[in-house]
């Protein structure tokens, strides 16, 4: 089974930003009182274009009603939230935007399978609609996504119908019933790099003994993940003929790897090709039991040279995007 994890931290950094403009404050901030009686406002939710594949992957939403508003714009928490602390904070407390995040979050942690949910729209290609709502202030709580090569998750928000954009600098104090157009709640998520294996096989068909009964092989591996570039080296040695192999794990998925056998010891001769590249799958906690991992081979055999040892001395150089790169290998 896919297992599911909500990651905060990052995340509520970028929640940061937009938090105070999605709930509303005291309404002393408002000239006129709220028509409380209202089920008519509306919330539109976009995910921007900073990960592309969220403007191509349905996302889920719900919204829960997690106070009602009375005509001054004060919350009494209602149903599962009873218990939530919804006193009201001043736009010149600094700490305002953590404060109403941490309520956000301990709102989500008093959802229950049996929660009312007050709607719960799907995000396609970027954007949902809500309509006919009843005035209040809402929970946002949004379902991980999980694609083959990230995971995406959305720290929970309070937005307030209707909302308040009052600021003393010639704004308007009306109500916004309707958090549409320039006034739609942008929803920030944290992407999380998915990781998976690498399994580089190698095969030795025959082995000299003349010198001593070991054979070392190297491998360059290079590990190619969008703009980003690294280099490591791993290496097998054989006392024996058979098969042998190097398990790596917590590559990136979607990366492209290239294994190069840069060393293949005086006595031997690489049967198989070389410079074989392959895709890293996910293969982490968000994986099915039996998802795939991607493998390499490589086959050796002897040749006629009568040279032996099996010993293998690495010199590496700094590149310009501070990792070490195989200068000489001898």
């Amino acid at each position: 089974m896919m297992k599911k994890r909500v990651k905060q931290g990052s995340a509520i950094l970028l929640a940061l930003a937009v938090a105070l403009s999605v709930f509303v404050l005291p309404g002393v901030w408002a000239a006129s009182a709220i028509d409380v009686d209202r089920k008519d406002c509306s919330v539109e939710f976009s995910v921007g274009g900073e990960y592309e594949e969220l403007n191509t992957n349905d996302l889920s939403v719900k919204l829960y009603r997690v106070a009602s508003v009375d005509k001054a714009g004060a919350y009494t928490p209602v149903g599962d939230f009873s218990g939530l602390d919804l006193s009201a904070l001043s736009r010149e407390n600094k700490d305002s935007a953590a404060k109403w995040l941490e309520r956000a979050q301990a709102a989500e942690d008093m959802v229950t399978a049996n929660t009312a949910v007050a709607a719960d729209p799907t995000i396609k290609n970027g954007k949902a609609a809500v309509k006919n709502l009843e005035t209040g202030l809402y929970l946002v709580s949004v379902e991980q996504l999980v694609t083959p090569n990230y995971v995406y998750t959305f720290t929970p928000y309070l937005i307030s119908l209707p909302n308040n954009y009052y600021s003393g600098e010639g704004t308007s104090d009306a109500w916004v019933y309707n958090l549409t157009g320039d006034n739609a709640i942008g929803l920030k998520p944290e992407q999380q790099q998915r990781t998976g294996d690498l399994i580089i096989n190698k095969t030795l068909k025959n082995q000299n003994t003349t010198f001593g009964d070991k054979a070392t092989f190297v491998f360059q591996i290079d590990i190619t993940n969008g703009d980003k570039k690294e280099s490591k080296v791993e290496a097998l040695t054989f006392d024996e003929v058979g098969d042998q192999s190097v398990h790596l794990t917590g590559l990136p998925a979607g990366a492209v790897v290239k294994v190069t056998e840069v060393y293949s010891g005086a006595s031997y001769d690489l049967k198989s090709d070389n410079g074989v590249e392959t895709e890293i799958k996910a293969n982490d906690e968000y994986s099915q039991a039996d998802a795939p991992v991607a493998e390499v081979s490589f086959v050796n055999d002897v040749n006629d040279s009568t040279n032996g040892g099996y010993g293998v001395i690495n010199h590496f150089e700094l590149n310009d995007k501070g990792l070490y790169d195989i200068a000489e290998v001898r």
